[in-house]
């Protein structure tokens, strides 16, 4: 059992870590967490600790995302494979999203799209300087 219980504490620390940043204009605008395998995306916001004002969530792939069991809405960025953003909502507890061309999906805390001023056509780039 010990040694269950240090693996699991070890992946979750990995989860935590492995924090990309997002920037537009060269400008550093949010820190997220990145989701890019199947248990993280799986997992989604149950998996990371709740969003501050500079903290996202990025899911990828992802076309859909959902919110049921979460408490409070949240807004979701839809961007497609060259991190063009293609829509922007606000999604409410216990519903669902989804983007068709997007093949990028990033989730930040109520009002924090509005906040750094988000719209569709603009681009994010991420840390790495490739979303795949």
């Amino acid at each position: 059992m010990m040694i269950i219980g240090k693996v699991m504490a070890q992946r979750a620390n990995t989860y935590l870590e492995n924090k990309v940043t997002l920037r537009r204009l060269s400008a550093p605008l949010l820190y997220a967490y990145d989701a890019c395998t199947f248990f993280r995306r799986m997992r989604g916001l149950h998996g990371v600790p709740p969003l501050g004002p500079t903290d996202a969530l990025i899911i990828r792939p992802c076309m859909a995302i959902h919110t049921f069991g979460l408490k409070e809405r949240i807004d979701v960025v839809f961007m497609n494979r060259y991190g063009v953003i293609l829509k922007l909502k606000t999604v409410e507890p216990q519903r669902m999203s989804l983007c068709w061309k997007a093949s990028v999906v990033v989730e930040v805390a109520h009002g924090t799209a509005s906040r750094i001023g988000l719209g569709v056509g603009q681009t994010f780039v991420p840390s790495q300087g490739r979303w795949r």
